[in-house]
């Protein structure tokens, strides 16, 4: 009886915490500037486990009628990553040109990142890992700080 009643319990929990599953949120950003004259729509997915991120996708589509803004985000952003994955790995890109836009698509694999390092060199605030994992809170407070609007 006591084993049922055991077996019961732990069968409650697993079904209330989805047995560790990975979950996403998703962030946003949304904007248009004038003076540069581009629009930037991001998308970023969040994938999470137990409050802690495990990959991040990201798809951010720079558009602008003007080639050399084009250009210049083509060589920004894959200067960019390359420095990104570079200095503390788990960085993965593409980035293309369609029609009169440069869309990026990007997997950060946090589980392959140097989060200390990060730390280290000013990237990442320590208020955002707790015992050497990326939370979903600080990641969201990351990208709010660059204008994103986040669901939950």
């Amino acid at each position: 009886m006591k084993k049922i009643v055991t077996l019961s319990l732990l069968l409650v929990v697993f079904l209330i915490t989805g047995c560790g599953k990975e979950k996403y949120i998703t962030c946003n950003i949304n904007l248009k500037n004038d003076v540069e004259d581009y629009t930037q729509n991001s998308v970023y997915k969040i994938y999470y486990k137990n409050n802690y991120v495990t990959r991040i996708e990201k798809n951010d589509v720079y558009k602008s009628e003007e080639k050399s803004t084009l250009d210049y985000f083509n060589e920004y952003k894959n200067l960019e990553y390359s420095n990104l994955n570079d200095l503390y790995g788990g960085y993965s890109y593409n980035i293309e040109y369609i029609n009169d836009s440069i869309n990026i698509s990007s997997v950060i694999n946090i589980e392959n990142v140097d989060l200390k390092k990060m730390i280290l060199d000013g990237y990442l605030s320590s208020e955002y890992v707790v015992s050497g994992k990326l939370t979903t809170s600080g990641i969201q407070y990351f990208y709010k700080s660059k204008g994103a609007t986040c669901d939950i």
